[in-house]
């Protein structure tokens, strides 16, 4: 058997034997990597980091005093909180979209974040 057939085959059994989950995580850290991209698991606190990853839930504050919103990001390897403060909406980001973001990564309330990062909605 040459390597190119068994490379299809390894590929196809690990495919089945894989949860969908984990499929999908895959597919999102291999394309976060192949832009060029800091893996979520592997980036420092207080590092400006570059990150690509696909919006898994939205929060609104609905506070009149503490307006912002809070979207979670997932490259498959882990996630992050980007907070935009003094925002209750900005078009375009929604739940399942592809987004690229840079800023500080930080910790907070035990979970990472990047407050009011620079983004970019991916194609």
């Amino acid at each position: 058997m040459d390597s190119q057939t068994e490379g299809f085959w390894r590929r196809l059994a690990r495919r089945l034997v894989s949860s969908n989950d984990e499929l999908v995580s895959e597919q999102l850290a291999n394309e976060a990597a192949s832009a060029g991209c800091e893996q979520i698991k592997d980036a420092r606190i207080r590092q400006h980091i570059h990150l690509r990853g696909t919006i898994q839930a939205i929060t609104l504050t609905p506070e009149q005093d503490d307006r912002r919103l809070d979207v979670e990001l997932d490259d498959g390897t882990g996630n992050v909180t980007l907070v935009w403060m003094g925002r209750r909406l900005i078009p375009g980001i929604e739940v399942g979209r592809t987004l690229d973001v840079w800023g500080t990564l930080t910790i907070s309330d035990g979970r990472r974040v990047i407050f009011n990062p620079a983004y970019e909605l991916a194609a």
